[in-house]
């Protein structure tokens, strides 16, 4: 009785195991600074909703993933959003993510000034 017991638990054990999970590790790297880590930048996994924080390298990592196809949404203050489509279908998926800064034109700057300054006349009257 014992050996079945023992037997059982082996198998339960080597199922657990066997099952498919991955990760995602990737580097968020500066596009105008000759790609050069982006520290505590942000990335999310779209379909769970679980975010990380890339590290003092640019290095971020979700584990325990289970197979199939994740969109990244990386972003750092002052530099465009990204999303990357990224399909897990063993291991483990490695990535490198390069972010552009945003550009604000002046004739942007000015016109979002002026609104900011009439919306705040506005309001004083």
């Amino acid at each position: 009785m014992k050996h079945i017991i023992y037997i059982t638990l082996f198998f339960i054990s080597a199922l657990s195991f066997g099952q498919d999970t991955g990760a995602i590790h990737g580097n968020l790297l500066d596009f105008e600074s000759n790609n050069e880590p982006l520290i505590l930048a942000k990335v999310v996994l779209k379909e769970t909703g679980a975010q990380v924080l890339s590290d003092d390298k640019g290095f971020f990592k979700f584990d325990n993933l289970e197979n199939g196809e994740y969109t990244l949404v990386s972003s750092f203050v002052g530099y465009n959003t990204k999303e990357t489509k990224i399909t897990i279908a063993s291991d483990a998926a490695l990535v490198k993510v390069i972010l552009e800064p945003s550009t604000l034109s002046l004739e942007d700057l000015m016109a979002t000034m002026a609104s900011a300054d009439n919306s705040a006349s506005a309001s004083n009257n």
